[in-house]
């Protein structure tokens, strides 16, 4: 069966599943919501454990903006999404699961999304994600918890955010990210869990965890011909790509992290280590590739290295400012061997990479705006949040990052007793030149219901020379409408 049906079966079973039990949780105004205690039904202890739930359903619709489309092209993403976060057990013993569903139920037409796949093959991943052309089923935590005392022991599937940064995270070693839509992706499903097996001690003042993580798993990307991918370089050489590498079951590709943080006269801080495969793909130029009666393209390879990373990040907070610091190092990343793409007859394929020190860091600032003040009876939440990033190689031959040099500035408010939100995030690329612009506007009907309206521009400078186009000069056909229906039923 294809993956889209199983999704759409899954989604379907889950929502009859749960409407009863919405419609009684709703009338009991005496029991709490999405709750369902066994000592009531089941009653075996004082200790009997506890089943709690809550499910949220999402539809997305993101059109895109080029006037010379038609209505099924533009159309690019139609997608019905649900989550659910499923616990079971005591307050230190349970198990845990947090599943996205998605898949592309075409109601308007089978032709929408035909270059918004979530895979190019039917494939089930080290870590359960269950993925195809038109659906995809993720488990993102499924985890045990165990915590006798002042330690905590934890072994499945896990999302480690590490770091202090709001967008990008330098020391967040341990989970691949989903980039299929650039930076689209809500940030609760920008990382995919690992299978994994943590250990927490809480000591007084510090705290220490350790993490093993014995497989490798690849990020994921978007494959050739999605809307988001890569379509030419330099504007006339197509470029092919691989699937993500993921790396053998060996010792060699074992992952192995320790993190102690603490609190110091209201400095939050915390230093770090990992040793194990690259969560960020290097993408390798592997060869040049012959079609007839198209122009010669580039196969590129998304390769994974080991890699050792020794990181710190702090938080520090002064009235309404909140200032946070992350960086990360490390003596042995792999990078590209920059060639003179000018001259395309000299180029070596498969590019040469090469070990060589790295840094990466981000500096960030949240400020919470007494918007009050200037408007008597507003009671929502005003924050602007600014933020630079910059990775950067030591060897000036290993070419740039394709992901530095970033600056980015968010406002979030809302009006009216909370119901009326509004969202303005913009990314700008300052090295060669380049804009997101994405402004939100949502209502919050405060019955679980809300609708969101947005728009993406994307503009980037570029003139037909690789080693001068930025990053988002590739996506600069990519501007969207987009329209989606959120529902959590508790």
């Amino acid at each position: 069966m294809p993956v889209y049906r199983v999704c759409a079966v899954l989604i379907m079973i889950s929502v009859l599943a749960v409407l009863p039990w919405h419609g009684r949780a709703r009338a009991d105004n005496g029991s709490q919501a999405g709750q369902w205690e066994l000592e009531n039904d089941f009653r075996v202890s004082d200790t009997a454990p506890e089943l709690t739930w809550n499910m949220e359903a999402t539809f997305e619709n993101y059109v895109n903006t080029r006037e010379e489309l038609d209505f099924e092209e533009a159309y690019k993403k139609q997608e019905v999404s649900t989550r659910f976060d499923i616990r079971y057990g005591t307050g230190n013993r349970y198990a845990r699961s947090i599943t996205d569903i998605y898949f592309s139920p075409s109601f308007f037409s089978n032709d929408i999304g035909e270059d918004y796949p979530y895979s190019g093959e039917s494939r089930t991943y080290r870590n359960l994600r269950i993925s195809g052309e038109s659906g995809e089923v993720i488990f993102r935590e499924l985890y045990y918890n165990w915590m006798p005392g002042n330690y905590r022991l934890r072994i499945g599937n896990q999302v480690y955010p590490w770091g202090t940064a709001d967008g990008f995270n330098p020391t967040a070693y341990l989970n691949p990210l989903d980039l299929r839509e650039l930076v689209l992706t809500p940030e609760d499903e920008l990382r995919l869990g690992v299978p994994s097996v943590s250990g927490t001690l809480f000591f007084s003042e510090v705290t220490l965890e350790l993490v093993f993580v014995p497989a490798h798993i690849a990020g994921a990307l978007p494959a050739t011909g999605h809307f988001w991918a890569v379509k030419k370089v330099e504007d006339q050489y197509p470029v092919y790509f691989d699937p993500p590498e993921q790396k053998d079951l060996d010792s060699e590709n074992f992952g192995y992290a320790a993190r102690m943080s603490s609190t110091w006269q209201g400095l939050d801080f915390s230093m770090s280590a990992y040793h194990g495969p690259d969560n960020q793909h290097l993408l390798v130029p592997e060869q040049t590739v012959l079609i007839p009666n198209q122009p010669v393209g580039i196969r590129v390879r998304p390769r994974s290295y080991v890699v050792d990373y020794a990181g710190a990040d702090l938080s520090k907070s002064f009235g309404g400012f909140v200032f946070n610091a992350e960086a990360a190092y490390a003596p042995n990343k792999t990078g590209i061997i920059e060639q003179d793409t000018d001259r395309p007859q000299t180029l070596n394929f498969p590019y040469k990479t090469e070990e060589t020190d790295y840094l990466a860091y981000c500096l960030g600032l949240n400020y919470y705006i007494p918007l009050y003040r200037l408007l008597p009876g507003h009671a929502g939440d005003s924050l602007l949040t600014v933020e630079w990033y910059q990775a950067k190689y030591f060897d000036d031959k290993i070419e740039s990052p394709h992901l530095t040099d970033f600056l980015s500035c968010q406002y979030r408010d809302s009006f009216f007793d909370r119901t009326v939100k509004l969202r303005l995030t913009t990314i700008f690329e300052t090295r060669r030149g380049g804009v997101i612009f994405w402004p939100r506007a949502g209502y919050d009907f405060k019955n679980g219901l809300e609708i969101e309206l947005g728009y993406v521009g994307i503009n980037g400078s570029g003139s037909g020379d690789y080693d001068d186009e930025t990053l988002f000069y590739y996506y600069r056909h990519n501007d969207l409408v987009m329209v989606n229906f959120k529902y959590a039923f508790f």
